[in-house]
């Protein structure tokens, strides 16, 4: 994404001051207490100072920078059991191998090699039985394994994780089929009842996200006939579910047991089932998946943070998320409704700050009902502070870890 929205280049003084101070409270280097993952942890914080220095390198201290970058390859041994995208081995390895491509020409090709036997290594079962989605499961080694795929061949990641994918789908009609949550899998919602049937419809936990972390291994020719039968049929599952009450005001629950409408998010929600059914429908060539998710996005764009159950600014599920979001869509579907709907959320965001201050910009936390300082990138700092560099005009290259790109 290159474009800048109108709003940011109408506040870019002031923009430029919250970038500032999200840099002054990125925590000192602790090497004893800093967790090191993507999501919530050191890898993400590293990854919105990468671009920011990228984009105006004044802000960033080189220094700082280069010993938590130390630090986080002194800590990779510890990751080796873990190969989940929010804390282990897939982020960090995801984030090592985004600034290495960054590099152009001094691109170190023996950097991730290790990382992608490891990974190999935890697939090379005859059945998976970790969680599917993700944040913790599968869908987060196939996310590492497309991002390696731009510089190096991943057939054989590929094939393990389109294998477990066949295996572990539920065949729902001779033409759908979908996934299940596992049935001790900590995101059920349903856990008194852990065999029965459970079909999460959000991108962070559920079926949308496993649709996104396949799509990739369409580019591996021994691959597509078997990618195209998941994801068509699965697509075609996931469109089956939604609503049908004229009162919902989303077109997605969260989980096919549930009729309540679902957040505006990235997390959850019509936004990122539209991003994904659009790109499947590119990639496929597949009109009615790009029509689907044009109404689907334009009806999204109606709602208001109340309606949207928008309680902060963070990229998971906050203000600053649903501006980057709406400028992905705007950017696959150009529709000039879905660059308005940016904008709005942009100034929402830029609002907030107004209003308290960078306390304007806290995570809220669902545990204790109350807003807190968070630098991380999924619910903080480092996560809004992208989605500011994206509404600037910076290159949103870094999406695909989310699965949006």
């Amino acid at each position: 994404m290159s474009s800048c929205l109108t709003l940011a280049s109408e506040n870019r003084e002031l923009i430029d001051k919250i970038l500032e101070q999200f840099v002054a409270r990125i925590t000192p280097l602790s090497k004893t207490t800093q967790p090191c993952g993507l999501l919530s942890g050191l890898a993400g914080e590293l990854l919105f100072l990468f671009k920011l220095s990228q984009f105006q390198p004044t802000l960033v201290n080189d220094s700082l920078f280069n010993d938590k970058l130390e630090y986080l390859q002194q800590q990779l041994p510890n990751a080796i059991n873990r190969p989940d995208l929010n804390s282990g081995l897939s982020g960090q390895g995801w984030f090592l191998e985004f600034i290495n491509q960054a590099q152009g020409a001094d691109y170190d090709s023996e950097l991730c090699e290790d990382i992608d036997d490891i990974l190999l290594n935890s697939l090379s079962i005859d059945r998976w039985q970790g969680e599917i989605e993700m944040v913790l499961g599968l869908g987060g080694i196939a996310m590492y394994a497309a991002r390696r795929q731009l510089t190096s061949d991943t057939t054989a990641l590929f094939e393990k994780i389109i294998s477990h994918f066949e295996n572990t789908a539920t065949q729902v009609t001779e033409n759908t089929l979908s996934w299940s949550q596992p049935a001790d899998s900590v995101y059920r919602f349903n856990k008194e009842t852990p065999v029965a049937a459970e079909y999460n419809l959000g991108l962070a936990h559920g079926v949308p996200s496993i649709i996104a972390a396949i799509l990739p291994a369409l580019k591996i020719p021994t691959l597509f006939k078997r990618t195209k039968r998941l994801l068509i049929q699965s697509c075609d599952w996931l469109l089956q579910q939604e609503l049908t009450a004229p009162q919902s005001v989303s077109c997605f629950a969260a989980s096919c047991n549930d009729d309540n409408g679902s957040r505006l998010g990235w997390c959850y929600g019509d936004l990122t089932i539209a991003l994904t059914l659009v790109r499947v429908g590119k990639a496929l060539e597949l009109p009615s998946y790009i029509d689907k998710a044009r109404k689907i996005s334009l009806h999204a764009a109606k709602r208001n943070s109340s309606q949207g159950m928008v309680y902060d600014a963070g990229l998971c599920h906050g203000s600053a998320g649903l501006a980057l979001i709406f400028q992905l869509l705007h950017q696959q579907l150009d529709e000039p409704k879905l660059l308005q709907a940016a904008n709005n959320w942009l100034l929402y965001t830029l609002d907030l700050y107004r209003e308290k201050g960078l306390q304007g910009l806290y995570m809220y936390s669902s545990v204790t009902k109350k807003h807190q300082e968070d630098s991380s990138f999924l619910m903080g700092y480092s996560g809004i502070g992208l989605c500011l560099l994206a509404a600037l005009g910076e290159q949103a290259d870094w999406t695909d870890c989310l699965l949006m790109s």
